[in-house]
């Protein structure tokens, strides 16, 4: 099965809000061995809607808009679709009324142009929004598919998941092409490569690379039979493990911090962090996964001098001596972050995230990040490149894969990755 991606909005187009339905449902569909032909942004304009629907009907099987559902009059996604494929709008009494009660729950009178929102296309299945004021439509015209979805991404992603995806997945059985993400953190793309190529005899699936920032993943993609192929990505899958070891961190939607929370889960471990010149990234991170108040006690955020001598009992005269930027003040920050919030682990990141050095003269992007234990305390030194917010998230994202080897391989491996890079 081919899909279209048709996102409408001018906010889309002028940049005030980003794209991010169109990652979401590519990597959705793929998921459920629906190949994704075009994705394009379309403005709030009826014929510009149209024009897109009629050329997409002509190449793909499913179509799928997002956005123009909403109660303004340049909301105009239903209309366009409408008139497309010759259809009427027709009053959902049922919404009508969910909407009336939305607002009564919430103390007004619904504004008159909210009523527009519970008209339906002529054949259409509403799809349930949890989340909103603005319903789904499934439509089926000539053999094809049609999704209208709403534009807000919490109501989307809820209504897609919930509603069309299961959909989808049984009028494709029997049919797959499937793609199998293994993703990896320090090695380069081009080493990866190399060391990919050696692997001998190689008859398994294509492998794709997609790199971003310290990460790379690995797409393994495979079509056809479906016991074929889930037989043919496993064995891929298996021999890139062998060869690439601990590079592979996770796989499809792991993230370095879903994976490191679930580690201190399972481990029943405490985690405690100080951060400089990351500025509370490391601990929004954290804070964004379900369960984290499982495992986190907290953290601080000690930017200045005056914030580690007062909060975490670090002496002037050492910072003095030492340096604001070194690792004797991680290795402090680190165990001033374990003592502090009574935890098995405590993390210190420092470092210049540019874009100009510290009075030290030290260079933008030197940071070094320690993880404290009760047995110890180890320093790992990096030389970052990259703009500001490059380096605060490198440094992130090297943090975290620290404590994954850490709590995976423990001392020794720690060690054997802790050269400046």
């Amino acid at each position: 099965m081919l899909a279209d991606l048709i996102c409408v909005g001018n906010e889309l187009l002028t940049g005030l809000i980003e794209n991010s339905n169109s990652g979401f449902l590519s990597r959705r569909l793929w998921s459920a061995g629906i190949i994704v032909r075009e994705s394009c942004v379309i403005a709030d304009d009826r014929y510009a809607i149209g024009t897109a629907l009629t050329a997409a009907m002509e190449e793909s099987d499913l179509i799928i808009l997002t956005g123009g559902l909403g109660p303004t009059d340049d909301d105009l996604t239903r209309e366009a679709v409408a008139d497309i494929l010759g259809l009427s709008l027709a009053l959902n009494q049922q919404w009508l009324d969910k909407l009336e009660h939305f607002f009564f729950e919430h103390g007004v009178i619904m504004p008159v142009n909210n009523r527009k929102q519970a008209f339906v296309i002529e054949g259409s299945i509403l799809l349930e929004n949890q989340r909103g004021t603005a319903p789904g439509l499934l439509v089926e015209k000539d053999s094809k598919l049609i999704v209208l979805l709403p534009g807000p991404p919490h109501e989307l992603q809820m209504m897609f998941d919930e509603t069309v995806l299961p959909i989808l997945v049984r009028r494709n059985q029997g049919k797959l092409t499937k793609v199998k993400t293994l993703k990896c953190f320090g090695i380069g793309e081009s080493i990866l490569e190399e060391k990919i190529k050696e692997i001998k005899n190689w008859d398994l699936p294509a492998i794709s690379y997609v790199a971003r920032g310290f990460e790379v993943d690995l797409q393994i993609k495979g079509s056809g039979d479906p016991a074929a192929v889930n037989d043919s990505i496993e064995r891929a899958e298996n021999r890139l493990k062998a060869v690439l070891g601990s590079y592979i961190f996770g796989s499809d939607d792991d993230t370095l911090a879903s994976l490191v929370a679930e580690m201190f889960i399972n481990r029943k471990m405490t985690l405690a962090l100080v951060e400089s010149c990351s500025g509370g990234l490391l601990s929004d991170l954290i804070t964004d996964i379900p369960g984290s108040s499982k495992f986190y006690r907290g953290g601080l955020i000690a930017y200045s001098r005056e914030a580690k001598i007062s909060l975490l009992n670090i002496k002037r005269e050492l910072l003095e001596r030492e340096g604001e930027v070194s690792e004797t003040t991680a290795r402090l920050m680190a165990e001033g972050a374990r003592t502090l919030f009574n935890a098995d682990v405590g993390i210190g990141i420092t470092g210049i995230a540019g874009p100009e050095s510290d009075s030290s003269q030290n260079p933008v992007g030197l940071v070094y990040i320690a993880i404290s234990l009760s047995d110890g305390c180890d320093c790992r030194k990096l030389n970052l490149k990259g703009g500001r917010r490059t380096i605060k998230e490198r440094s992130v994202q090297t943090t975290l894969n620290m404590l994954r080897i850490k709590l995976t391989s423990g001392q020794e491996e720690l060690n054997g990755n802790s050269k400046a890079d």
